[in-house]
């Protein structure tokens, strides 16, 4: 009687879930494997390994919670299945992969996220810091920041002195690029390059900067020579005038003491170069800043070839004359005061001044030679000496 009833029990059981069961059961072709995004500009790629399951015939994509799909042939050959949806709005999305067999069989759901950018993204892209320029006369060197971000490169455009259109690329590794035979009138326009992702198909590009490069640059001082002529001042062995250009303020070039009113002493920059501006640091002493050490007046003179005999003749070329203004006047009283708290840190700071064009002066002359002449010192009731830390030019170098 148990075996009976238990027979009926299991007969009513399975009249139970008859109505559940699929005959010779559901068939699921094989998914889709190790799916991938490539993120694009208004499109995307999704890619996938089609797998080994021989049945598979095509693929349907969703997205937007299926309300947009695309159908895709998958064929027997096929080791990677890919497809780009193009267009597609700028947005992060879920996609939902389905495989199919020919008889309909659907496969179970493969989920990828991926992202679409578009002029959203490209707007909010900045440039890599261009910190400095270089114009020799001829080239122009460019000095990049770090690389940040996703940036993969830049890319230049600019004018040679052909008139050519020229491009260049900067790679990420690179801080310095030469631009050879710039036109300095023309400007210099660039481009960084982001890759917003590893597996992108689409390269992006930060709004373009246009720039004008500045001519005007501190005149190296690595090839400048002294280069005393006849009647120039006697220099101090001990304190050389290459120290007036060493980039060293707190030593000196000290002259013959006393010095004779006026004093010139010459040099060789090495280079051909239009001065624009200079800057001067006198002795950071009292006993030489705004005292008899420190010039109050002094000319500056440039040449491309001087005369052998040291004249001051039309060889040279008045670049122009020059003032030292002493804040507190100190330095002129009669009897000489020392300097205030503002003098000093003035000249500690170092005097700056112009080359400006003027009567008998010309500061667009082309030069190499350079001749400092003295005119009139601080404390003049004492003999003058010359005694000065450091000079420094900016300019335009010529080839």
């Amino acid at each position: 009687m148990g075996i009976v009833l238990g027979c009926a029990s299991c007969d009513s059981e399975t009249e139970i879930y008859e109505g559940y069961v699929v005959p010779n059961g559901l068939i699921y072709p094989g998914p889709a494997q190790q799916p991938a995004a490539h993120p694009g500009n208004n499109r995307i790629k999704l890619s996938w390994l089609r797998g080994t399951d021989p049945r598979v015939q095509k693929a349907r994509i969703f997205w937007n919670n299926s309300t947009d799909s695309v159908e895709l042939p998958v064929t027997a050959d096929m080791d990677t299945v890919s497809y780009i949806i193009d267009p597609i709005s700028e947005n992060t999305y879920s996609f939902m992969i389905h495989t199919y067999d020919d008889e309909g069989n659907e496969s179970i759901p493969i989920e990828i996220l991926g992202t679409v950018y578009g002029d959203g993204y490209q707007g909010l892209l900045t440039n890599r810091l261009l910190k400095s320029t270089f114009y020799d006369g001829r080239d122009v060197t460019l000095n990049w920041g770090t690389v940040e971000g996703t940036e993969v490169g830049i890319r230049l455009n600019w004018t040679d002195i052909n008139g050519n259109s020229q491009t260049t690329g900067v790679d990420t590794t690179e801080t310095e690029t030469l631009l050879p035979g710039f036109d300095i009138d023309r400007p210099l326009s660039y481009s960084t390059t982001h890759k917003p992702d590893s597996l992108a198909i689409d390269l992006f590009q930060a709004p373009t900067v246009e720039t004008m490069i500045d001519p005007v640059v501190l005149i190296p001082k690595t090839t400048w020579i002294e280069n005393l002529m006849p009647g120039d001042v006697e220099i101090n062995g001990g304190y050389p005038l290459g120290n007036f250009w060493d980039g060293n303020t707190t030593n000196f070039m000290h002259s013959a003491d006393p010095a004779a009113i006026p004093s010139t002493f010459t040099w060789d920059l090495g280079v051909k170069a239009k001065l624009d501006r200079m800057k001067l640091w006198p002795r950071n002493s009292d006993d030489d800043r705004w005292n008899r050490g420190h010039p109050r007046v002094f000319e500056v003179y440039g040449s491309l070839a001087p005369n052998p005999d040291g004249s001051l003749d039309d060889s040279w070329t008045l670049l122009g004359r020059f003032e030292c203004v002493q804040p507190s006047g100190n330095g002129m009283a009669d009897p000489w005061q020392a300097p205030t708290s503002e003098d000093i840190a003035l000249s500690d700071n170092g005097l700056d001044f112009e080359f400006v064009p003027g009567a008998s002066v010309d500061p667009d002359a082309t030069v190499r030679y350079i001749r400092f002449r003295s005119l009139e010192h601080f404390n003049p009731t004492q003999p003058p000496r010359i005694l000065l830390a450091e000079i420094s030019f900016w300019g335009t170098l010529v080839k």
